[in-house]
């Protein structure tokens, strides 16, 4: 009973002592003090490395739990570490060693890539370079599916502007789109981004109001299209439709374009990336062959 109790006021002190550490941290923080938690071999974990790896506690004893097995589990990594360093024939550290250091330049250098690739293509007039790629190339960008534009709303039966939202929905001139989306607050679900091509799972997506029959004769039906439950009123028009074998309207396949010149210009600098790195070297006298 004795050794129980002595074991009970054993964790508590140790959950008290690390509460206290876990307090203290602000203060450490601001004067730019840290405080060392453990040792393992030459190594050192800091009260900073806890923080930074333990971000929430649920309890005291919570953050006890995690703290402990953090603290362990870094102790037998490093010194796991150390006894291959001194039970690994040099050869084979000096392999891993060469592999660890061929990794970590790669990680680098591919991250350097990406970071110039990106700087270069922000510099470009993309709008204009994407525009002139597909008037060049249209008869690559035939259309394998009909595409549609469309746009729908739906909102209560009840609706006092019921007439008004109807009519200006059929007509939809500038005026119009400006007064419906003054009253968007007042639908149930809309969409009126009818300069946006999709192709029929994207439309799908949007009426799923409508069953597949109703879907279908929309779809080969330019006209308006309106559906009522007990509920709601449902509006949906067909503004466009472009069949399978026409040339994709630009905005359609705009981010497709992006795509291909983007890997065209990866594929440049990669071509001349390392060259490039090696000249200006030389003629800074960075590189020097002896």
């Amino acid at each position: 009973m004795m050794l129980i109790n002595c074991l009970k006021l054993s964790k508590l002190a140790f959950m008290s002592f690390f509460f206290m550490i876990l307090v203290s941290c602000d203060s450490i923080t601001s004067s730019n003090q840290d405080r060392l938690i453990a040792r393992a071999e030459n190594h050192y974990l800091y009260l900073s490395d806890l923080e930074r790896n333990l971000k929430s506690f649920t309890s005291v004893e919570d953050s006890l739990i995690k703290a402990t097995n953090y603290i362990n589990n870094w102790a037998r990594e490093k010194l796991l570490f150390e006894k291959s360093l001194i039970n690994l024939p040099q050869e084979k550290i000096s392999d891993l060693s060469n592999l660890v250091d061929a990794y970590k330049n790669n990680l680098f250098i591919n991250a350097y890539r990406e970071f110039v690739l990106k700087s270069t293509m922000e510099s470009f007039d993309t709008t204009s370079i994407i525009n002139s790629f597909y008037e060049a190339n249209k008869e690559n960008f035939l259309l394998k599916e009909p595409i549609f534009r469309v746009r729908y709303i739906s909102f209560p039966l009840d609706n006092v502007v019921r007439k008004q939202i109807t009519r200006r929905f059929k007509r939809y001139n500038v005026e119009d789109v400006k007064f419906l989306d003054s009253l968007s607050f007042q639908f149930s679900s809309y969409f009126l981004s009818d300069t946006i091509w999709l192709n029929e799972i994207e439309v799908g997506e949007q009426l799923n109001n409508l069953n597949q029959k109703q879907k279908e004769l929309f779809l080969n039906s330019p006209n308006y299209f309106e559906v009522k439950d007990s509920l709601d009123i449902y509006l949906f028009k067909l503004a466009e439709r472009l069949e399978r074998g026409n040339i994709a309207p630009i905005s359609y396949v705009e981010n497709t374009i992006r795509d291909i010149l983007f890997n065209q210009k990866k594929l440049e600098l990669l071509r001349s990336f390392d060259n490039d790195v090696l000249q200006d070297a030389i003629k800074s006298k960075k590189f020097e062959k002896y």
